[in-house]
């Protein structure tokens, strides 16, 4: 807990409080470099990061997919061994036995044949896997040099991460860090030289979690109040009088004015009771003064007239409206 007592306004003090999350989450240098961008509110680059940010999602799922799900749930969810052509009718058999079935129900007789089935579907469904990661790294990396192109602004916000992967049969054995492994197509992995380095790039977990908790929105607020003279802080806790702690996303002070202002940011549809708890927020702690930013263009009558009887204004369309039409919104400077 710290006290936040600024000398450009004659306000009583807060305190307030950040979780050790949510600071090194904010600290991450990618995220510190897409806050540091000022973009968060432009709908092209919003596009964009949320485009990259489902592929990360997907290639990571990929990467670290278990043994069991790639030979039970993958090939058969995305439909591999529907396309009976590449597998002769008997092979496909012997396949489904092997994976739905304990090996002893398969005669020794046809062990052989049954191992060398489950090492080509082994392989296939690992290079699969390994292309498709690869190609999802392509198309992030590609999207990225083309905006970064387009704008002449450069931007560190991607990771990147190397596979080891098995020379012989594809299998993804670790990530990063070479790991000895004892392969299952019976390669007992214990020199990097047996192992192929394939880098791929894409969001980090702290990014991701950044953007999946629609801080990014909460920060590109925190730029349109900074452009209008504001000092400001993102995502603290403020303990209210009732002493409860209360999130509060922007809280901004007038440098030039004696007044304070709380603001909530909202990726969605605003409802009723959003103002009152929004408002109970503000009674508490002591705020008199709030502005609801929301990414939806219309909110209704009603819900604005509630927010107006509370000193709440709604500020809508923060992705669809410039950056000039959002700063008269707020009235105070």
């Amino acid at each position: 807990m710290e006290l936040y007592n600024p000398s450009i306004v004659a306000l009583p003090a807060l305190k307030i409080n950040k979780s050790r999350e949510r600071q090194t989450m904010e600290d991450d240098p990618t995220v510190t470099s897409l806050i540091r961008s000022n973009l968060l509110l432009n709908s092209e680059f919003n596009g964009l990061y949320l485009d990259i940010l489902k592929k990360s999602k997907e290639l990571l799922h990929l990467v670290k997919l278990p043994e069991d799900r790639i030979m039970l749930d993958y090939p058969f969810r995305l439909g591999y061994l529907r396309h009976a052509k590449r597998w002769a009718p008997r092979e496909l058999n012997l396949i489904r036995s092997m994976l739905f079935h304990k090996r002893e129900s398969i005669p020794r007789a046809r062990s052989k044949e049954v191992n060398e089935a489950i090492f080509k579907l082994r392989k296939e469904m690992y290079t699969s896997v390994r292309k498709h990661a690869t190609n999802l790294s392509g198309k992030i990396q590609s999207s990225m040099s083309s905006f970064e192109d387009k704008t002449s602004i450069e931007l560190s916000i991607l990771s990147s991460t190397t596979m080891h992967v098995c020379k012989k049969c594809s299998k993804i054995i670790s990530l990063d860090k070479f790991k000895k492994f004892n392969c299952n197509c019976e390669v007992k992995i214990t020199k990097i030289s047996q192992v192929s380095q394939i880098p791929i790039h894409h969001f980090n977990d702290r990014l991701i979690n950044f953007l999946d908790q629609n801080y990014w929105l909460e920060h590109g607020v925190d730029y349109l109040l900074r452009r209008k003279n504001l000092q400001t802080l993102v995502g603290y806790h403020v303990l209210g009088h009732s002493g409860v702690w209360h999130e509060i996303d922007n809280i901004a002070d007038s440098k030039n004015q004696n007044y304070r202002i709380f603001c909530e940011c909202k990726n969605a549809e605003i409802k009723v009771n959003d103002i009152f708890v929004f408002s109970g927020k503000m009674i508490d702690v002591g705020c008199t003064r709030g502005y609801v930013f929301t990414t939806s263009d219309k909110v209704s009558d009603e819900i604005i007239r509630l927010g107006r009887s509370k000193n709440i204004d709604i500020i809508t369309g923060t992705l669809t409206r410039d950056t000039t039409a959002l700063l008269k919104n707020i009235k105070e400077v």
